[in-house]
Order: structure tokens, then C-alpha cells, then sequence
């Protein structure tokens, strides 16, 4: 059985068109490398916000239930002071 030319041709090309569309098309494998990649970064970044999540909730924690967490915020953040106490507050010169 001989292949003639213009077949060979027309075999060629469609192979060619089914390897673009694999590559290229909706499902293609482009396509599924690009929405791979893409669903790593959102898994990361929720893994991100879930660790913000749960740090806030331990701070909401602490500052409802525990006094000592709430002075220490109260005067780092705040200045605030006991009464009686000074406030001492170094300023750095500009040169």
C-alpha cells in the first residue's frame, strides 16, 4: 500500500493541528500549567491569611483575659503609665 505525497501532507498537518490544539486549546497543556501554578499561589496565599487569622485571634484572646498583655499594650502603644509613674521619652537629635 503506498502513501502518496498530498496524503503524507494532510497527515502531517493534522497532527500538527492536534499538538496546537493540545497546546494551546481551553484544556490545553499551557493552559493547565498556567491554572496549576495559579492555584499554588492562592493555596499560599490562604495559608498566609490563615496564620494572620489565627494570630489575631490569639491576640483578641490575650486581650480579653490577660491583664498583663493589656498594660504592656497599653504603654507601648499608648504612653500611658500608672499612677505615680513618670514618663521618661528619649528623642533622637537630627543631624
Amino acid at each position: 500500500m503506498k502513501i502518496n505525497r498530498y496524503s503524507l501532507r494532510y497527515l502531517f498537518l493534522l497532527i500538527v493541528a492536534i499538538l496546537l490544539f493540545s497546546l494551546i486549546g481551553d484544556h490545553g497543556f499551557i493552559t493547565l500549567y498556567k491554572s496549576n501554578k495559579q492555584i499554588k499561589n492562592l493555596k499560599t496565599e490562604i495559608e498566609y491569611s490563615q496564620n494572620i487569622i489565627d494570630s489575631l485571634k490569639t491576640e483578641i484572646d490575650r486581650l480579653k483575659h490577660d491583664t498583663s498583655f493589656i498594660e504592656k499594650i497599653a504603654r507601648e502603644k499608648y504612653g500611658m503609665a500608672k499612677e505615680n509613674e513618670k514618663i521618661i521619652k528619649f528623642v533622637e537629635e537630627s543631624e
